[in-house]
């Protein structure tokens, strides 16, 4: 039998060398959506893009930098 969404995410968040920074997770409008569903789909996209080449890319606004003086 295979480990459960929940234990799944936390043996990868909590469980290895990386240090957890800060995440949050949205369960978005499925009322449905159980804590372990949730958990195991979070543990897949983070297995996903941890397996993945990582770059940091964080996203741009856009607007021009201003300094207040």
């Amino acid at each position: 039998m295979s480990e459960r969404g929940v234990e799944k995410l936390h043996t990868l968040l909590f469980g290895g060398e990386r240090e957890l920074e800060n995440i949050k997770f949205f369960p978005g409008s499925d009322r449905g959506l159980t804590a372990d569903q949730l958990a195991g789909a979070a543990e897949s996209a983070i297995s996903t893009v941890l397996a993945g080449d990582l770059t940091d890319n964080p996203p741009l606004s856009g607007v021009t930098k201003a300094s207040l003086t």
